[in-house]
């Protein structure tokens, strides 16, 4: 039921809560074959990673997962991930966000995940080394700036003193403008990674 709106004040009303907001406990029909959401799953990368180019990326099971009553192993070691992630980082960024989209277990039975990527932590993403390009960006002013000290120290006298040379403005480390470098990372085949299941994983066809 809603309030009435008050004349003098122009917020809209607000609704009082209501029985559709109440949540209730929930039990798993079958706690012995079910993977419940937010379980941890450990893997480690058989493919590596470069966000040069969006690609797809395998990794393998290193620890069983068991059911939610702990009674029997669902996703066995050597189980296998399948997952996608996207080209380009951001400046300051450190990690891939894999979104991994599918499992197979070792007999071949298969399972679509949609989950996303996480360290062994469970901090989302997965950690790599970032190549900032940097000279990529900066070699052509790195090399104007050498020449023109070196103009400037061999047309001068030394008579014994020393000469201190005063960078010219053109040494200033600008960006080459006519390329634009992003910065790229890369995540080696090997890495340990984790994948936080984001639904409820009902393994009971399987049982049968």
């Amino acid at each position: 039921m809603e309030r009435p709106a008050n004349p003098a004040n122009p917020e809209p009303a607000l609704a009082a809560p209501s029985e559709t907001e109440r949540k209730y406990l929930v039990r798993f029909d079958n706690p012995s074959t079910t993977i419940p959401k937010g379980t941890v799953i450990h893997a480690v990368l058989e493919s590596a990673l470069d966000s040069t180019r969006p690609g797809a990326v395998r990794a393998i099971v290193s620890r069983d997962v068991s059911s939610f009553d702990g009674s029997r192993v669902l996703i066995p070691k050597g189980s296998r991930l399948f997952g996608t992630y996207q080209a380009g980082l951001a400046r300051g960024e450190k990690r891939a966000l894999v979104q991994w989209t599918r499992l197979m277990l070792p007999e071949g039975v298969i399972m679509e995940l949609d989950s996303p990527s996480a360290d062994p932590l469970g901090r989302a993403g997965v950690k790599g080394k970032v190549d900032s390009h940097f000279f990529g960006r900066f070699g052509d002013a790195l090399m104007r700036s050498i020449l023109d000290v070196g103009v400037q120290v061999a047309g001068r006298e030394v008579g014994g003193d020393t000469v201190i040379v005063q960078m010219p403005p053109s040494a200033q480390l600008d960006p080459n403008p006519n390329q634009d470098f992003q910065p790229t990372l890369k995540i080696k085949h090997g890495t340990s990674v984790s994948v936080f299941v984001a639904h409820d994983l009902d393994f009971s066809r399987q049982a049968r």
